[in-house]
Protein backbone atom coordinates (compact mmCIF):
# COMPACT_ATOMS: atom_id res chain seq x y z
CA UNK A 1 0.00 0.00 0.00
CA UNK A 2 1.21 3.36 -1.19
CA UNK A 3 2.43 6.06 1.24
CA UNK A 4 -0.03 8.55 -0.85
CA UNK A 5 -2.83 6.05 -0.59
CA UNK A 6 -2.35 4.97 2.86
CA UNK A 7 -2.56 9.03 4.07
CA UNK A 8 -6.17 9.27 2.36
CA UNK A 9 -7.50 6.35 3.56
CA UNK A 10 -6.49 7.60 7.47
CA UNK A 11 -7.73 10.87 6.65
CA UNK A 12 -10.83 9.83 5.55
CA UNK A 13 -11.43 7.29 8.23
CA UNK A 14 -10.47 10.74 10.44
CA UNK A 15 -13.16 12.67 8.87
CA UNK A 16 -15.75 9.62 8.97
CA UNK A 17 -14.82 9.53 12.78
CA UNK A 18 -15.21 13.36 13.46
CA UNK A 19 -18.98 13.45 12.02
CA UNK A 20 -19.77 10.67 13.81
CA UNK A 21 -18.36 12.64 16.91
CA UNK A 22 -20.28 15.42 15.58
CA UNK A 23 -23.81 13.61 15.37
CA UNK A 24 -23.30 12.58 19.03
CA UNK A 25 -22.71 16.47 19.94
CA UNK A 26 -25.89 17.83 18.29
CA UNK A 27 -28.10 14.88 18.18
CA UNK A 28 -29.74 15.80 21.67
CA UNK A 29 -29.96 19.47 20.61
CA UNK A 30 -31.75 18.15 17.06
CA UNK A 31 -34.64 15.86 19.06
CA UNK A 32 -34.60 18.59 21.55
CA UNK A 33 -36.00 20.96 18.98
CA UNK A 34 -38.25 18.33 17.17
CA UNK A 35 -40.11 18.17 20.51
CA UNK A 36 -42.66 16.75 19.66
CA UNK A 37 -41.92 14.19 17.21
CA UNK A 38 -44.93 11.78 18.05
CA UNK A 39 -48.20 11.79 19.99
CA UNK A 40 -48.61 13.46 23.48
CA UNK A 41 -50.75 11.15 25.87
CA UNK A 42 -53.22 13.13 28.28
CA UNK A 43 -53.90 11.81 31.27
CA UNK A 44 -57.61 11.95 32.95
CA UNK A 45 -58.16 10.93 35.95
CA UNK A 46 -61.66 11.16 36.03
CA UNK A 47 -64.33 8.72 34.35
CA UNK A 48 -65.25 9.67 30.94
CA UNK A 49 -68.32 12.05 30.39
CA UNK A 50 -67.70 14.25 33.29
CA UNK A 51 -66.74 18.04 33.30
CA UNK A 52 -63.17 17.69 33.33
CA UNK A 53 -62.88 15.25 30.51
CA UNK A 54 -65.76 17.01 28.33
CA UNK A 55 -63.49 20.37 28.93
CA UNK A 56 -60.07 18.29 28.86
CA UNK A 57 -61.04 16.85 25.22
CA UNK A 58 -61.82 19.78 23.56
CA UNK A 59 -59.06 21.21 24.98
CA UNK A 60 -56.79 18.96 24.12
CA UNK A 61 -58.12 18.88 20.16
CA UNK A 62 -57.50 22.13 20.00
CA UNK A 63 -54.34 22.39 21.29
CA UNK A 64 -53.09 19.76 18.69
CA UNK A 65 -53.04 22.58 16.05
CA UNK A 66 -50.60 24.19 18.01
CA UNK A 67 -48.22 21.21 18.74
CA UNK A 68 -48.22 19.97 15.66
CA UNK A 69 -49.08 16.41 17.17
CA UNK A 70 -52.20 14.62 18.18
CA UNK A 71 -52.86 14.58 22.16
CA UNK A 72 -54.58 11.16 22.99
CA UNK A 73 -57.01 11.36 26.25
CA UNK A 74 -56.39 8.29 28.40
CA UNK A 75 -58.88 7.98 30.97
CA UNK A 76 -57.40 6.52 34.51
CA UNK A 77 -59.97 6.87 37.12
CA UNK A 78 -60.52 5.75 40.54
CA UNK A 79 -60.15 6.65 44.11
CA UNK A 80 -60.79 10.12 43.34
CA UNK A 81 -58.08 10.83 40.77
CA UNK A 82 -55.49 9.23 43.06
CA UNK A 83 -54.93 5.96 40.58
CA UNK A 84 -54.26 8.85 37.90
CA UNK A 85 -52.44 11.06 39.65
CA UNK A 86 -50.04 8.12 40.72
CA UNK A 87 -49.51 7.14 37.67
CA UNK A 88 -49.09 10.52 36.09
CA UNK A 89 -46.49 11.21 38.92
CA UNK A 90 -44.29 8.18 37.71
CA UNK A 91 -44.58 8.91 34.38
CA UNK A 92 -41.40 9.34 31.87
CA UNK A 93 -40.25 13.06 31.89
CA UNK A 94 -39.76 13.83 28.44
CA UNK A 95 -43.05 16.08 27.93
CA UNK A 96 -45.20 13.43 26.03
CA UNK A 97 -47.43 12.32 29.36
CA UNK A 98 -49.51 15.13 30.39
CA UNK A 99 -52.27 15.33 32.47
CA UNK A 100 -54.98 17.50 34.29
CA UNK A 101 -55.35 18.47 37.63
CA UNK A 102 -58.13 18.74 39.79
CA UNK A 103 -58.61 20.12 43.43
CA UNK A 104 -59.64 16.91 44.70
CA UNK A 105 -55.75 15.99 44.00
CA UNK A 106 -54.40 17.91 46.67
CA UNK A 107 -57.41 18.33 48.61
CA UNK A 108 -57.39 13.80 49.26
CA UNK A 109 -53.84 14.16 50.84
CA UNK A 110 -54.62 17.08 52.86
CA UNK A 111 -57.33 15.10 54.68
CA UNK A 112 -55.24 12.21 55.58
CA UNK A 113 -55.27 9.68 52.66
CA UNK A 114 -52.44 8.15 52.24
CA UNK A 115 -50.84 8.70 48.61
CA UNK A 116 -47.84 8.21 46.28
CA UNK A 117 -47.43 11.84 44.86
CA UNK A 118 -46.85 14.99 46.40
CA UNK A 119 -48.46 17.29 44.36
CA UNK A 120 -46.06 20.08 45.38
CA UNK A 121 -42.86 18.33 44.16
CA UNK A 122 -43.82 15.32 41.88
CA UNK A 123 -45.35 17.71 38.86
CA UNK A 124 -44.04 20.36 36.49
CA UNK A 125 -47.13 23.02 35.99
CA UNK A 126 -47.79 23.97 32.21
CA UNK A 127 -50.91 26.04 32.39
CA UNK A 128 -54.03 26.65 34.00
CA UNK A 129 -57.34 26.36 32.24
CA UNK A 130 -60.15 27.41 33.71
CA UNK A 131 -62.06 27.47 37.44
CA UNK A 132 -65.03 25.29 38.11
CA UNK A 133 -68.08 27.31 39.29
CA UNK A 134 -69.36 26.85 42.80
CA UNK A 135 -72.03 29.01 43.94
CA UNK A 136 -74.00 29.05 47.27
CA UNK A 137 -77.65 28.40 45.99
CA UNK A 138 -80.56 28.76 47.95
CA UNK A 139 -84.13 27.83 46.80
CA UNK A 140 -86.42 30.24 45.30
CA UNK A 141 -88.71 30.22 48.57
CA UNK A 142 -85.57 30.60 50.85
CA UNK A 143 -86.20 34.25 53.08
CA UNK A 144 -82.34 35.27 51.99
CA UNK A 145 -82.25 37.09 49.27
CA UNK A 146 -77.84 38.12 49.84
CA UNK A 147 -75.12 36.08 50.84
CA UNK A 148 -75.17 38.63 53.49
CA UNK A 149 -78.99 37.51 54.66
CA UNK A 150 -77.60 33.77 54.99
CA UNK A 151 -74.56 34.78 57.17
CA UNK A 152 -77.10 37.27 59.59
CA UNK A 153 -79.46 34.40 60.35
CA UNK A 154 -76.43 31.48 60.95
CA UNK A 155 -75.02 33.68 63.34
CA UNK A 156 -78.68 34.49 65.28
CA UNK A 157 -79.58 30.95 64.61
CA UNK A 158 -76.51 28.89 65.05
CA UNK A 159 -76.44 25.01 64.23
CA UNK A 160 -79.96 25.34 62.78
CA UNK A 161 -79.49 25.86 59.04
CA UNK A 162 -78.10 22.94 56.94
CA UNK A 163 -76.08 22.88 53.90
CA UNK A 164 -75.26 20.20 51.34
CA UNK A 165 -72.33 19.71 49.29
CA UNK A 166 -70.50 16.65 47.30
CA UNK A 167 -68.76 15.22 50.25
CA UNK A 168 -66.55 16.40 53.33
CA UNK A 169 -63.04 17.46 52.43
CA UNK A 170 -64.19 19.07 48.91
CA UNK A 171 -63.71 22.80 47.86
CA UNK A 172 -67.33 22.83 48.04
CA UNK A 173 -67.29 22.12 51.78
CA UNK A 174 -64.20 23.92 52.05
CA UNK A 175 -65.96 27.75 50.93
CA UNK A 176 -68.53 27.53 53.96
CA UNK A 177 -66.33 26.17 56.36
CA UNK A 178 -63.96 29.40 55.61
CA UNK A 179 -66.95 31.41 55.50
CA UNK A 180 -67.83 30.27 58.85
CA UNK A 181 -64.40 31.02 60.38
CA UNK A 182 -64.54 34.45 59.05
CA UNK A 183 -68.11 35.39 59.82
CA UNK A 184 -68.83 33.29 62.68
CA UNK A 185 -71.59 32.11 61.56
CA UNK A 186 -72.39 28.48 62.39
CA UNK A 187 -74.37 25.69 59.58
CA UNK A 188 -74.32 22.01 59.98
CA UNK A 189 -72.59 20.02 56.83
CA UNK A 190 -75.17 17.31 55.27
CA UNK A 191 -72.49 15.72 52.90
CA UNK A 192 -74.40 14.29 49.54
CA UNK A 193 -72.60 11.50 47.56
CA UNK A 194 -71.42 13.40 45.12
CA UNK A 195 -72.51 16.51 43.68
CA UNK A 196 -75.60 14.86 41.47
CA UNK A 197 -76.69 13.81 44.84
CA UNK A 198 -76.67 17.50 46.23
CA UNK A 199 -79.62 19.09 43.68
CA UNK A 200 -82.19 16.51 45.19
CA UNK A 201 -81.05 17.39 49.03
CA UNK A 202 -82.20 20.89 48.16
CA UNK A 203 -85.52 20.10 46.18
CA UNK A 204 -86.49 17.77 49.10
CA UNK A 205 -86.02 19.81 51.85
CA UNK A 206 -83.14 17.62 53.58
CA UNK A 207 -81.06 20.78 53.33
CA UNK A 208 -81.42 24.61 53.28
CA UNK A 209 -78.86 25.61 50.62
CA UNK A 210 -76.11 24.24 48.63
CA UNK A 211 -72.53 24.93 47.85
CA UNK A 212 -72.06 23.40 44.72
CA UNK A 213 -70.74 22.97 41.81
CA UNK A 214 -72.44 24.22 38.27
CA UNK A 215 -75.22 21.20 39.13
CA UNK A 216 -77.25 24.27 40.39
CA UNK A 217 -77.38 25.89 36.79
CA UNK A 218 -80.27 25.21 34.93
CA UNK A 219 -81.90 25.54 37.97
CA UNK A 220 -81.12 28.59 39.10
CA UNK A 221 -82.02 29.95 35.13
CA UNK A 222 -85.42 28.53 35.77
CA UNK A 223 -85.85 29.92 38.64
CA UNK A 224 -86.23 27.12 41.09
CA UNK A 225 -83.13 28.26 42.56
CA UNK A 226 -80.99 31.56 43.85
CA UNK A 227 -77.55 32.31 43.15
CA UNK A 228 -76.11 34.11 46.40
CA UNK A 229 -72.34 33.85 44.97
CA UNK A 230 -69.59 32.35 43.44
CA UNK A 231 -66.18 31.62 44.54
CA UNK A 232 -64.82 32.80 40.63
CA UNK A 233 -62.09 35.27 41.21
CA UNK A 234 -64.18 37.41 38.79
CA UNK A 235 -67.88 36.98 37.93
CA UNK A 236 -69.75 34.67 35.85
CA UNK A 237 -70.36 35.55 32.41
CA UNK A 238 -73.45 33.16 32.69
CA UNK A 239 -74.37 34.26 36.22
CA UNK A 240 -73.53 38.46 36.12
CA UNK A 241 -75.85 39.56 38.69
CA UNK A 242 -74.29 37.04 40.93
CA UNK A 243 -71.48 39.19 42.91
CA UNK A 244 -68.14 37.43 43.89
CA UNK A 245 -67.28 35.79 47.41
CA UNK A 246 -64.25 37.74 46.81
CA UNK A 247 -65.88 40.73 46.05
CA UNK A 248 -68.06 40.57 49.22
CA UNK A 249 -64.91 40.41 51.33
CA UNK A 250 -63.81 36.73 51.41
CA UNK A 251 -61.25 34.70 50.27
CA UNK A 252 -62.16 31.29 49.12
CA UNK A 253 -60.46 28.32 47.58
CA UNK A 254 -60.26 27.84 43.89
CA UNK A 255 -61.90 24.71 41.97
CA UNK A 256 -59.02 24.92 39.45
CA UNK A 257 -58.69 22.64 36.29
CA UNK A 258 -54.81 22.63 34.60
CA UNK A 259 -52.90 20.85 32.86
CA UNK A 260 -49.91 19.64 34.39
CA UNK A 261 -46.66 16.86 33.58
CA UNK A 262 -44.06 14.65 35.82
CA UNK A 263 -42.01 16.73 37.54
CA UNK A 264 -38.45 17.12 35.74
CA UNK A 265 -40.26 18.10 32.17
CA UNK A 266 -37.11 20.27 30.47
CA UNK A 267 -38.36 24.14 30.28
CA UNK A 268 -38.19 23.92 26.24
CA UNK A 269 -40.60 21.01 26.24
CA UNK A 270 -42.76 22.32 29.22
CA UNK A 271 -42.56 25.42 27.51
CA UNK A 272 -43.66 24.40 24.09
CA UNK A 273 -46.79 22.56 25.81
CA UNK A 274 -47.53 25.81 27.48
CA UNK A 275 -47.60 27.53 24.43
CA UNK A 276 -49.83 25.44 23.00
CA UNK A 277 -52.41 24.66 25.43
CA UNK A 278 -52.87 28.67 25.99
CA UNK A 279 -53.14 29.45 22.27
CA UNK A 280 -55.90 26.81 22.46
CA UNK A 281 -58.19 28.82 25.10
CA UNK A 282 -59.50 30.80 22.30
CA UNK A 283 -60.83 27.95 20.15
CA UNK A 284 -64.25 28.83 20.20
CA UNK A 285 -66.14 25.09 20.49
CA UNK A 286 -63.37 25.11 23.65
CA UNK A 287 -65.22 28.24 25.17
CA UNK A 288 -68.49 27.06 24.70
CA UNK A 289 -68.02 23.99 26.23
CA UNK A 290 -67.14 25.77 28.97
CA UNK A 291 -69.73 28.03 28.96
CA UNK A 292 -72.23 24.95 28.32
CA UNK A 293 -71.05 23.72 31.55
CA UNK A 294 -70.59 26.83 33.62
CA UNK A 295 -67.09 27.04 33.80
CA UNK A 296 -64.76 30.38 33.77
CA UNK A 297 -62.02 30.16 31.43
CA UNK A 298 -58.54 31.32 32.96
CA UNK A 299 -55.55 32.05 31.20
CA UNK A 300 -52.25 30.89 33.10
CA UNK A 301 -48.90 30.39 32.50
CA UNK A 302 -47.34 26.87 34.42
CA UNK A 303 -45.33 29.50 36.77
CA UNK A 304 -48.32 31.49 38.19
CA UNK A 305 -49.85 27.86 38.25
CA UNK A 306 -47.68 26.64 40.67
CA UNK A 307 -47.41 29.12 42.95
CA UNK A 308 -51.35 29.18 42.90
CA UNK A 309 -51.46 25.79 43.70
CA UNK A 310 -48.70 26.01 46.72
CA UNK A 311 -51.24 28.91 48.33
CA UNK A 312 -54.60 26.63 47.92
CA UNK A 313 -53.02 24.02 49.52
CA UNK A 314 -51.78 26.36 52.58
CA UNK A 315 -55.31 28.04 52.65
CA UNK A 316 -56.55 24.22 53.06
CA UNK A 317 -54.59 22.75 55.24
CA UNK A 318 -55.69 25.73 57.66
CA UNK A 319 -59.24 25.32 56.96
CA UNK A 320 -59.38 21.20 57.55
CA UNK A 321 -56.86 21.59 60.42
CA UNK A 322 -59.72 24.03 62.06
CA UNK A 323 -62.48 21.82 61.17
CA UNK A 324 -60.52 18.93 63.43
CA UNK A 325 -60.52 21.44 66.02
Amino acid sequence: MSKTFSFRLSSAFALTTAVALAALVVAPGAAHAQFPDRPVTLIVPWDAGGSTDQTARVLAKAAEKHLGQPIVVVNKPGAATVLGMTELAAAKPDGYTVGTLSSSSYLIPLAGRQVQYDVEKNFSYVSYYGDNLIGTVVPAAAPWKTLKDLIDDGKKNPGKIKFGTGGVGTTQHLTIEGLMVDTGAKFIHIPQKGSAGSVPALLGNHVDFLSETSVWAPFVEKGEMRLLAVTTPSRSPRFPDAPTMNELGFKTLRSVQGIIGPAGIPEAERSKLESAFRAALTDETFKQTMDRLAMVVVDMPGKEFDALIKDEIVRARSLLAQIKQ
